[in-house]
């Protein structure tokens, strides 16, 4: 096309676009002109730099994008639609951009030329691809402002207008609703006001850059999409970003009007808030530096993600919501709302990871809207405050979990944070909350119960029938009063100490008197009311095994039960046994895999030290980072394919907190005892991990850094102190069956050598390793940990490489052993697969002839087995005949003998 034809086809364009003005303005343009029209605002050009967590790669159709702040959020796909929210309010949906240009009659549709996408904590970018031109699409949630603002970076050679559509809306979040809402152009701002005929709700979506826009019949939201159109100035376009600012709030227009007006203006200044906000979140909490730079990345993600439930609420407050997707023609935005249960999980790794201001800020929530009986709420919709939500519906209190979680969550944040002012503060609220729970104990036997509390582990499906308590609420309730017992000892309330510790001995007994089913080797699921058990393998036992509250030999047989493949898929925990005639891959409690459960069986493992079982839980949550949603995890996948359901909600925190969980407790070994100046520090590190940094372990003002070194026959640590002095429980776990173990500790002097020794260490061998332990006070900024050895043996963590789509076919360690001057590994795999198991330390082989067993390399401080299963097997490691494995599957014991002496 000619020049003098591409300036006639803006000619057409143009007129078209204000006779569409015209109409728009006529009849309700209804907003005072202001004396500095938006026409000339500009938002000059600044770098963007990439982010060291930049996730980037080509657009995936149907792939999940959301960009979070306080008070909004963007929630969309990959290929550039989205919806809108300003909080609590839903402002459009269906947004989205279209590109037109002299050579073409209709629109390029954005989602047909989207082709990259940059994700970076602090702002998203969708690259727009065409051989005409490119635009980078810069998203933007301010950290507190309430608004959206999208920035285009435009490159192009030819003449080029932008289409910007959306479906405007103006509704609450569910289940709240307005009436009367009405959308019309205001020419002096070039933006659309959504608004109501109260004018007490407003939003404003537009740029200066607008020439045109859409009209709509007047006091009504119309059926077809809302638009305007910027023509690109080619000029301009090289020195400014093209903005698109989204305002709303629950105020006057005029206030609405001028914070729209805000978001344009500090473009940048939100821009650099946001990153000095994600820099900080990073610097001044934990971070890891391992050999799995994968996983490395997954917890900075983490962190990220769990920082993104802080929502402040202009009419509840701030509090933590359970997690974001897009709601589609409805008004729930994945569970973008406020959750008791979900806050308090999460407040876990919160707290070791050192989050601590956002969850003070989610316990602080949920206390503010406790029952007058002192229950903590369950769930708080965003519209709480305009509807009858505490009254009218039946949402805010029907689980039970809830009350006693938050008195964990509040124990565990003060003992990593040593926050005397937030304990007292809630402590009446904590009172409260006991009370509640002792008076939904009515049977005498120590544990609340679900018949005269509520809901617990699951909500529907017939696992839960009749149930008159179940394991998880048991086991929450048990971790509840060991909080409450020290809780209340350090309040100087004696009697209420010994309370709590008396109803927590009772409640233990029962758990291990009424709950054990020898014959089966695990956990029932819960007690009916009939007084019999629901005997189903379920992952809900893993609660309790991740607080510590089995006794061991018990502990053992149930988490071997949990790591098979009958619960433990490639891609991480079923909520039922694949043998169970209830097991339904797609169903929500009844056989889909969740990675919050997940989690807990990888507690579990770890607390029983059994690293080999929990270790590849934590590898599959790191993949699920990458493979979905980029950076994010989902709720649930299916029980069959790895793969989240279509009703999953892509954004998951309880889901992302147990990538957090398991990898600083179980891992990391990382518990922090700040009103005792103390803290524990008992690393299960993978053998293969030659080198570990740890950053920023935080208890109470003081920090730890610590760096591990692991070769054969060795590991050297080295922990260094900022802060007050604290008394450190140190543990270093050796090969099973080490011998000449030789141990010391001591001050580093200027960082150098090691000075005087501090004190023999206590070793104990076990039949899973060799444990050394100190109790070190770390008087000196530098301390050193050293260990030697001869001999031993320990094995690797399988872990899977998951791909979308495929079947669990992967290995299991079900359990590894010292035993007989040799060693026993048993093991679960497919049918007809062969693995590969990597042993580190003394050189060894398979005793006798074990079908399907052999050495296929090794050296000298290391052996790979080639094990194939040939045969299936028809039970499952403690289960009685009738919880067989499928026929798929089998479990072999290799009895594996020393080759030399090293």
């Amino acid at each position: 096309m000619s020049r003098s034809a591409s300036s006639q086809w803006f000619k057409r364009t143009r007129r078209r676009g204000i006779l569409c003005t015209a109409l728009a303005i006529g009849s309700l343009s209804g907003s005072p002109r202001l004396a500095d029209a938006q026409t000339d605002a500009a938002v000059a050009r600044f770098e963007i730099p990439a982010s060291s967590l930049q996730l980037s790669g080509d657009v995936r159709s149907g792939a999940y994008l959301g960009v979070m702040g306080r008070r909004s959020a963007w929630l969309g796909s990959e290929t550039g639609r989205a919806e809108l929210w300003v909080h609590p309010l839903k402002l459009a949906g269906r947004f989205e951009l279209a590109f037109r240009i002299p050579d073409y009659v209709d629109p390029i549709r954005g989602r047909d030329v989207a082709r990259r996408v940059e994700i970076r904590p602090e702002l998203t970018t969708i690259v727009y691809s065409h051989a005409t031109f490119t635009v980078r699409q810069h998203i933007l949630a301010p950290l507190d402002a309430p608004g959206l603002l999208v920035l285009l970076d435009v490159q192009t050679f030819r003449p080029l207008e932008i289409d910007v559509s959306f479906r405007s809306l103006l509704e609450y979040a569910w289940p709240g609703s307005l009436g009367g809402q009405y959308i019309f152009w205001n020419q002096d701002e070039r933006a659309f006001v959504l608004s109501e005929s109260l004018r007490r709700h407003s939003a404003f979506i537009g740029s200066p850059w607008a020439t045109s826009a859409s009209a709509h019949p007047a006091h009504a939201l119309p059926d077809a999409p809302s638009k305007f159109t910027i023509a690109v100035d080619i000029d301009r376009a090289r020195r400014e970003f093209i903005p698109i600012a989204i305002a709303a709030g629950l105020e006057p227009r005029d206030s609405v009007q001028a914070r729209y007006r805000r978001l344009i203006a500090n473009a940048r200044d939100l821009y650099e808030e946001k990153r000095r906000h994600v820099t900080r979140l990073r610097e001044e909490t934990v971070s890891l530096d391992s050999p799995d730079d994968m996983l490395d990345l997954a917890l900075e993600w983490a962190k990220i993600n769990l920082d993104e439930q802080v929502v402040c609420n202009p009419d509840l407050g701030c509090g933590l919501v359970a997690g974001w997707g897009p709601s589609g023609d409805g008004a729930r935005p994945g569970f973008g709302w406020f959750f008791g249960g979900d806050t308090a999980i999460n407040s876990f790794a919160m707290s070791l990871a050192g989050q601590w201001t956002d969850a003070a800020a989610g316990l602080r929530f949920l206390a503010r809207y406790q029952r007058e009986d002192g229950k903590m709420p369950h769930e708080i919709s965003q519209s709480a405050a305009h509807i009858p939500w505490f009254t009218d519906f039946p949402y805010p209190y029907y689980h039970a979990d809830t009350t006693p979680y938050w008195l964990v969550a509040l124990h565990r944040y003060w003992r990593a944070s040593g926050d005397e002012g937030l304990l007292a503060e809630l402590w009446p609220a904590a009172r409260k909350a006991f009370d509640w729970c002792l008076s939904v104990e009515t049977d005498g036997d120590g544990i609340v119960e679900n018949t005269t509390g509520g809901l617990g582990a699951i909500e529907l499906g017939a696992l839960g029938e009749a149930i008159h308590q179940d394991i998880y609420l048991a086991a929450v309730w048990i971790a509840a009063l060991e909080g409450m017992q020290e809780m209340a000892a350090a309040r100087g309330e004696n009697d209420l100490a010994a309370q709590a510790a008396g109803l927590r001995a009772t409640a233990a007994q029962t758990l291990e008197s009424r709950y054990w089913l020898d014959d089966a080797g695990h956990y029932a699921f819960g007690i009916l009311r009939s007084g019999k058990t629901n005997d189903v393998l379920t992952v809900w036992p893993a609660t309790a095994a991740a607080f510590g509250l089995f006794q061991p030999d018990r502990a053992d047989r149930a988490l071997a039960s949990l790591a098979s493949d009958r619960i433990s898929a490639d891609w991480g925990a079923r909520m039922v046994s694949t043998a169970s005639e209830l097991y339904d891959p797609m169903h929500y409690n009844n056989g889909a895999v969740w990675p919050f459960v997940t989690g807990f069986v990888s507690l579990g493992q770890y607390a029983y030290r059994r690293p080999w079982s929990g270790f590849p839980l934590v590898d599959a949550v790191k993949q699920l980072t990458f493979d979905w949603a980029r950076g994010r995890h989902p709720e649930l996948l299916s029980g069959t394919y790895y793969r989240p359901l279509d009703t999953a909600v892509p954004q998951q925190f309880f889901a992302t907190s147990m990538l957090a969980s398991p990898l600083l407790a179980g891992i990391i070994g990382w518990e922090p005892d700040a009103p005792n100046g103390r803290a524990r520090l008992e690393p299960q590190l993978p053998p293969h991990w030659d080198r570990t940094r740890v950053r920023n372990l935080p208890v109470g003002d003081t920090r730890l850094d610590v760096e591990m070194l692991q070769a054969p026959g060795g590991i050297d640590v080295i922990v260094k102190r900022t802060g007050p002095p604290i008394e450190l429980d140190f543990a270093l776990s050796l090969p099973a069956g080490a011998r000449d173990v030789e141990a010391a500790a001591a001050p580093v002097e200027g960082g150098g050598a090691a000075g005087r020794a501090t004190g023999n260490p206590e070793i104990r061998s076990t039949p899973r390793e060799t444990l050394v332990r100190w109790s070190v006070p770390l008087t000196e900024t530098t301390t050193r940990f050293l260990a030697g050895w001869s001999g031993g043996l320990a094995v690797e963590p399988p872990v899977q490489a998951l791909e979308p789509g495929q079947t669990s076919h992967g290995l299991r360690i079900l359990d590894f052993r010292f035993e007989d001057e040799g060693w026993l590994l048993t093991v679960e795999g497919s049918v007809g697969h062969s693995y590969e198991v990597r042993l580190h330390g003394q050189p060894v082989r398979p005793s006798g002839t074990t079908p399907g067993v052999v050495v296929g390399q090794s050296g000298e401080s290391w052996t790979q087995l080639h094990v194939k299963f040939e045969e299936p097997g028809d039970r499952a490691p403690g289960a009685e005949p009738a919880a067989a494995l499928p026929i798929s599957r089998a479990v072999l014991t290799i009895r594996l003998d020393p080759v030399s002496d090293p």
